[in-house]
């Protein structure tokens, strides 16, 4: 993974020896870091050695081999980076046959139950819960509608076969639902945040139902984390010191320009990380997350003669050759595309984005550029880890906790009357 950012200091809108001094605290934060024995961090850094491999490839197997659709019932930090993962394996279009459609139910509108109902087979249909806390409403809501329509087609008995629940040690309503029906439950760190959740069951369950190596992605998180702690690496310090310097140039909008349809719901992951890990205090970064070259229809207007408030970060892949060509001949009759003679479409991938940097450069809008090798298994597990660390690492520069959300808490403890 390549990180640059020559392109964040045009016309002083970043004070580059804000930057500077920034990274020189972040030595500090690593080293208390490394000694912190601090629960939510601890659960964090060993989230990597709370599940068994073997039982998760395993009860993904069980889910490839049984069943034509899984339905994964969470929302937020329960479902986002199953989600994000699920979209690796899928390249877009491109699902295996050989493994079970994959369907993220988030919300309770009721319309979706009804369309979804009128598609699936109950009987070839496996079902995931994913409650950390336990007491989401949406969720026990929509694990009441599928044991509903479950106990309705079968025998009490027969239903545990169905379903998998995902949430925390100890009592909760989602828990006595599972005890119930004699369902199976995989147990939760309690002091585990959702958002940073990506490499337990929560994540890894749904991307080994995917047909993803889920030993890959935790190698690719764990060489970072590996690297970082041990200072060999500084891409997420440079960009945790980016933000730092941003945020105290009047810049509060934090823009994730990804140029590859496989990191659509990366960008919806990364949007929930930065929201609740960095909203508090009145501190933070309003996320945004834009499509290349898609939003450059739509949103580019505004980053290049808008307010200056706001940090792109590009993300894309290394140049690749693709089997994707245009017939020369057809090419020849619009003259501005004759660049793509003899080229694969990726060629105009790129030219679009190097188009927008060079305006970016032109209007002094900040930014910075990441380079993954490929969008494979490894490469989003590290990508998620960087993201993940420069974070945590921006919070502590504000004195904030990285990983709780008091005010969602709050929210959470409203009881209807």
């Amino acid at each position: 993974m390549k990180h640059n950012i020559n392109s964040c200091f045009v016309d002083n809108v970043i004070k580059k020896d804000l930057f500077k001094s920034s990274l020189k605290k972040i030595n500090f934060i690593i080293d208390q870091i490394k000694k912190s024995k601090e629960p939510l961090l601890l659960s964090f850094l060993n989230q990597f050695n709370n599940y068994q491999k073997e039982e998760l490839n395993k009860l993904g197997s069980y889910y490839q081999k049984n069943f034509k659709d899984v339905i994964i019932l969470g929302t937020g930090g329960s479902s986002k980076a199953g989600r994000t993962f699920v979209q690796i394996a899928y390249r877009t279009f491109g699902r295996s046959p050989k493994f079970p459609k994959i369907t993220f139910l988030e919300n309770i509108d009721f319309q979706d139950f009804n369309d979804l109902f009128k598609k699936i087979n109950l009987k070839k249909t496996g079902i995931i819960v994913i409650s950390k806390s336990g007491e989401t409403n949406e969720t026990l809501v929509q694990f009441l509608i599928f044991l509903s329509k479950y106990n309705e087609s079968f025998q009490k008995q027969k239903i545990e076969k169905y379903f998998t629940v995902i949430t925390k040690k100890g009592s909760s309503s989602l828990r006595n639902l599972a005890n119930d029906f004699s369902i199976g439950v995989i147990d939760l760190d309690n002091k585990l945040s959702g958002r940073f959740s990506a490499f337990s069951p929560i994540g890894l369950l749904p991307a080994a139902i995917s047909g993803l190596n889920v030993q890959n992605i935790t190698k690719g998180a764990l060489s970072l984390l590996n690297e970082y702690l041990k200072k060999q690496q500084i891409i997420p310090s440079e960009g945790a010191a980016l933000h730092y310097a941003a945020q105290n140039s009047k810049i509060n909008i934090s823009v994730l320009l990804t140029y590859t349809e496989r990191l659509r719901n990366f960008g919806y992951w990364h949007e929930q990380l930065i929201a609740e890990s960095l909203g508090k205090k009145n501190k933070g970064f309003t996320p945004v997350h834009s499509m290349g070259a898609t939003d450059q229809h739509s949103l580019l207007q505004l980053f290049l003669e808008g307010p200056k408030d706001k940090l792109i970060t590009f993300i894309t892949l290394k140049k690749q050759k693709d089997q994707i060509k245009i017939n020369n001949n057809l090419i020849s009759k619009v003259k501005k595309l004759s660049f793509l003679k003899k080229e694969s479409l990726n060629k105009l991938l790129d030219f679009e984005m190097e188009k927008v940097c060079r305006l970016l450069n032109e209007y002094k809008r900040p930014y910075r550029t990441i380079i993954l090798n490929k969008c494979a298994e490894f490469e989003i597990g590290y990508l998620m880890m960087n993201f993940m660390l420069e974070t945590i690492i921006l919070a502590y520069l504000n004195n904030l906790n990285p990983f709780d959300q008091p005010a969602i808490d709050k929210g959470k403890s409203i009881k209807l009357k």
